[in-house]
């Protein structure tokens, strides 16, 4: 089925539920928090019978069309600007009368039935990742949620144009043999959410792969370059990484121009794209491109440090 065949099934049968949700994408998070949760509530709204709708506007990543700053459009889209109040996670939200009255006066006025607050709690519920979908027409049969995020990940992370040419630049750079390892080596203010690993774990981890000794990292941080040049030199380490680049803050990251967030994004989806494309993916699950990994290529092509399978995060 190609991509075209795919978005005409998919549109109308998404256009055929009578409930609706719209989901604010770029809502506070990194890019991969907000990615993932929205696939994720694509497919709950698909397994449940409810139009999904995008609104990203205003998204925290957007330079100034929001999604299609990067990415072609895929189905329906919202564009009333009460979605960067009233439309939020729900943990941002502080309830009160008058916020409550607002709300859902801009639901009624939108046609929809759901915010991304409203289903949030569902769509990451631990239990929503053992579920099945059958959706013949998408090409979902029988389908796990790992199965079933490969095809809708293959069919909406399709860049725009002018993205696509940026992104094609910048994968040039980088020089591996066709079989490689891909790994992702997170600092920075990770540490906060989760235990770091150290290198060793993630060469001990690739090494199980005979005869492969290319590898391209995916770091914020280009000390883990020199780390691993320096003590693995029988190695051919690659990265995008810049050696200014000492490690990724989200509250740095923030007060960045939207023109530099918009190339540091480039630079992320060409890596993530390198990754996706090598023997193996070695990172962990608990961060949100380890996450994302494990939504595109499938658990058999991920060794991750933290969790022996794949999970809702």
């Amino acid at each position: 089925m190609t991509r075209e065949q795919w978005l005409k099934a998919y549109n109308k049968l998404n256009n055929s539920y009578k409930r609706t949700m719209i989901f604010r994408i770029g809502a506070e998070a990194g890019f991969f928090s907000e990615y993932n949760n929205m696939v994720l509530a694509l497919l709950y709204c698909l397994k449940y019978k409810i139009k999904f709708v995008i609104y990203s506007k205003d998204a925290n990543f957007s330079l100034e069309k929001g999604w299609n700053d990067f990415f072609e459009s895929f189905g329906a889209e919202a564009s009333g600007e009460y979605n960067t109040i009233y439309n939020l996670r729900p943990y941002q939200i502080v309830q009160t009368p008058k916020r409550n009255y607002l709300t859902k006066f801009y639901k009624l006025i939108s046609g929809a039935n759901y915010f991304t607050q409203d289903l949030w709690d569902f769509h990451r519920n631990s239990k929503f990742s053992e579920e099945i979908f059958d959706l013949p027409s998408l090409g979902m049969h029988n389908a796990s949620i790992l199965d079933a995020t490969q095809i809708i990940i293959k069919n909406i992370w399709v860049y725009s144009s002018q993205s696509r040419i940026i992104i094609e630049k910048l994968k040039l750079n980088i020089h591996l043999k066709d079989n490689y390892v891909g790994m992702h080596i997170r600092s920075g203010d990770k540490f906060l959410e989760s235990e770091l690993f150290n290198i060793d774990q993630y060469i001990s981890a690739a090494s199980e792969l005979r005869n492969i000794k290319d590898a391209f990292v995916l770091t914020d941080d280009y000390t883990v370059i020199e780390m691993l040049k320096d003590k693995y030199p029988e190695w051919n380490f690659q990265t995008l990484c810049d050696e200014s680049e000492r490690g990724y803050f989200h509250h740095e990251f923030i007060k960045l121009t939207k023109l530099q967030k918009y190339e540091q994004h480039l630079n992320l989806f060409a890596s993530m794209d390198i990754c996706a494309g090598a023997n193996k993916f070695i990172g962990t699950y608990s961060s949100n491109p380890g996450m994302y990994m494990g939504m595109r290529i499938g658990e058999e092509k991920c060794k991750c440090l933290d969790y022996d399978s794949w999970l809702i995060w």
